[in-house]
């Protein structure tokens, strides 16, 4: 079984977009989440608004950031990822002043018309821990029937929850006690149950 194959680097803004159904809070429970992809990925005016921030925001970084997107670099210090919720809202989180950061915001995006949310960890931080995840799976001194390599079915910043999600078919003390000891041991990680994507 090839580790890399499994691992699975969601870009920013897809994560957001399919994310946001999965809010507790503010689910759209009788709405599939086919139907809600759908929905968001429509060219009504706000949504072409949304993506129109989520550009003009990125390019601030970068102007080759599709590119780079992975790199942690890429990330300022007080950014802690940006989403769409429930309501079409673009949704920017921030670490630090609130405030300093609303203004310097409003000043990239050239409007007012975005939500804030307070955050603890960076965007910088999340990559950083899929960059030492990334880094153990790629590397071909460990072996295939390693505990976490045959359980791992995918990890993903998520921007929303402010963590990094680790997916595993099998949770259990062995395969997290082998991952914090052989790959991180960052508070930023969670551990779910996950199923490996079938690779057609």
């Amino acid at each position: 079984m090839k580790k890399s194959a499994y691992y699975l680097i969601l870009s920013l803004f897809f994560i957001a977009l399919v994310g946001c159904n999965n809010q507790s809070n503010s689910k759209k429970s009788d709405q599939s989440p086919e139907e809600y992809s759908e929905d968001i990925n429509s060219a009504s005016p706000q949504n072409i608004n949304v993506i129109e921030l989520h550009d003009k925001l990125m390019s601030s970084f970068s102007e080759d950031w599709i590119e780079r997107e992975s790199d942690p670099e890429l990330y300022p210090e007080y950014y802690g990822g940006s989403f769409v919720d429930n309501n079409g809202d673009f949704v920017i989180a921030v670490t630090g002043d609130v405030d300093k950061n609303r203004e310097y915001l409003k000043d990239i995006l050239e409007t007012d018309n975005f939500k804030m949310e307070i955050v603890r960890y960076s965007y910088r931080q999340m990559m950083r821990v899929m960059d030492d995840i990334d880094n153990f799976l790629v590397n071909s001194n460990i072996a295939d029937n390693h505990p976490v390599l045959e359980r791992f079915a995918g990890a993903y910043p998520d921007v929303m929850d402010n963590r990094v999600k680790v997916l595993l078919t099998e949770i259990n003390d062995e395969v997290v006690n082998s991952f914090k000891k052989e790959i991180t041991n960052s508070p930023l990680i969670v551990f779910e149950q996950g199923e490996i994507p079938e690779m057609y």
